[in-house]
């Protein structure tokens, strides 16, 4: 059973690494938006105060905007494997509850057993004590 509970455990710990993977891809994503937006800030304030009219920065907007329409897309396909993941983890968690409460059982059983044999061998020694008692007194 023991065996079983370590498989599920890693199992578990699996999952919630991939989890915090997707987590790390999200928040890097996230950054790489944000870098985005600051360079085109940046790159406006650079077209609006030059007094020459730049061609190029149409063609630049447009790329930076399929660049942010792809990181977006991207933020939207890992938040869909994040909410896949934390079933799984869900699931697994309770899995390995399942194999946790029953090696609990399991130990219980064994001590209440133990208990009993016990409380028999204290028994048997208190009845044979007694028995020598009569024969002697």
């Amino acid at each position: 059973m023991t065996g079983m509970i370590r498989l599920h455990k890693w199992q578990l710990d699996e999952k919630r690494r991939n989890m915090v993977e997707l987590e790390e891809m999200k928040a890097g994503l996230l950054q790489n938006l944000t870098n985005l937006q600051n360079e085109l800030i940046a790159e406006q304030k650079k077209v609006s105060e030059s007094p020459v009219v730049n061609i190029g920065y149409a063609a630049y907007a447009q790329q930076v905007m399929v660049r942010r329409v792809n990181i977006v897309n991207s933020m939207l396909e890992i938040d869909v494997s994040i909410e896949d993941m934390k079933d799984q983890v869900a699931e697994a968690f309770k899995e390995l509850k399942k194999y946790e409460v029953v090696e609990q059982r399991e130990r219980e059983r064994e001590r209440a057993d133990l208990n009993r044999r016990q409380q028999i061998e204290q028994d048997e020694l208190a009845i044979n004590m007694h028995r020598q008692r009569q024969k002697l007194g």
